[in-house]
């Protein structure tokens, strides 16, 4: 039942992370900015913010699951299919 505490600080990073941004996107007015080489946008804008969030997640996803299970772990994923 303890399993998810440690979890909490990393969620509610992500969390406020992700709020934060989005509000920066939505109430800064980016486009009046100009820069001379490409332009200002919210961070959840980029693709490699995105996919930084994901790898990150996913990483922790299997990291949580081989601290738990072990190797047994990968079992779920490399079952045979039943013919």
């Amino acid at each position: 039942e303890s399993f998810y505490r440690e979890w909490i600080p990393f969620i509610g990073t992500l969390f406020l992370f992700i709020f934060g941004c989005n509000w920066a996107g939505a109430v800064i007015p980016w486009k009046l900015i100009e820069l001379p080489e490409g332009e200002f946008a919210a961070p959840t804008n980029d693709i490699n913010t995105t996919v930084a969030l994901a790898l990150l997640t996913s990483f922790s996803y299997f990291y949580a699951g081989l601290s738990k299970k072990g190797l047994g772990y990968f079992k779920r994923y490399v079952n045979p299919i039943p013919l």
